[in-house]
């Protein structure tokens, strides 16, 4: 964070030895092609757009395909049925920082879920977030992700709901175990201000037929696909004008950083 400058998000370790949080990448944790980093700057811009969160520890899931489900967490050796599972020794840990009216109230750190597909996963961290931003939690951008589930999308309201940074999962394979590793990123949340999704916002689009093209937009196009073919052959010439674009923008009033 930059000196003097108040946090957009905060994150609270809740779970001994959980890995901190961190800017994501615009190399996408090093698994972005070299062309696509050098040359692609929307695959970069949306690798780098938030923080990548972890699992504070490695563990294993096997559903049947139905209605339960057993998990490990010494690499498969021992397995327990799957319900509702406290993350080892988490219950004293939390007990032992929280206030009166919240002890006996550690967060679960998976639950097998009515609809018996998804499982919700709990990080070990709390977040909160600068007033007017949300946090959007998805599953990490542009990386290769798991063949054994999905991560559903979500946006909190973390400047006023207070709690674990936890996500539902959709698993797509049954009947083996399926590895979730503490060493590759989890989660990517990344801050919205509010007005980015609010409806009055997002209502305002049209859907015409390219008759409608004004001029103005045609010369756009022109120096957006026509000149850079043409007159600049180069590769990367989107990314490098893309960047001194960012560089040359006034400081955002609402973050006080660029933008």
């Amino acid at each position: 964070m930059e000196t003097g400058q108040d946090p957009l998000v905060t994150f609270y370790r809740m779970l001994p030895g959980a890995p901190r949080p961190g800017r994501a990448r615009f190399d996408a944790g090093g698994t972005l092609p070299t062309s696509a980093f050098q040359y692609c700057e929307p695959s970069r811009l949306a690798s780098a757009f938030g923080y990548y969160v972890f699992l504070p520890m490695p563990f294993q899931v096997e559903w049947d395909g139905g209605t339960e489900g057993l998990w490990s967490f010494d690499g498969g050796a021992d397995w327990y049925p799957l319900s509702e599972a406290a993350f080892p020794n988490s219950m004293a840990a939390f007990d032992s920082i929280a206030p009166g009216p919240c002890k006996g109230f550690c967060p679960p750190f998976l639950t097998l879920t009515v609809d018996h597909a998804t499982m919700q996963v709990w990080t070990g961290w709390f977040a909160c977030t600068a007033p007017g931003y949300s946090l959007l939690v998805r599953g990490p951008a542009n990386l290769t992700r798991s063949a054994g589930y999905e991560v559903f999308e979500g946006i909190v309201e973390t400047d006023s709901w207070f709690g674990p940074l936890f996500v539902n999962i959709r698993f797509t394979r049954s009947g083996v175990p399926i590895l979730f590793d503490n060493e590759r990123p989890f989660l990517q949340v990344q801050p919205l201000h509010r007005s980015a999704y609010a409806e009055s916002l997002q209502n305002r689009f049209v859907v015409d037929d390219a008759s409608a093209i004004s001029g103005e937009l045609w010369q756009a196009y022109e120096r957006s696909l026509i000149n850079p073919i043409v007159r600049h052959p180069e590769r990367g010439h989107y990314a490098k004008a893309a960047r001194r674009r960012r560089a040359a923008e006034p400081v955002c009033p609402v973050t006080g950083g660029k933008g």
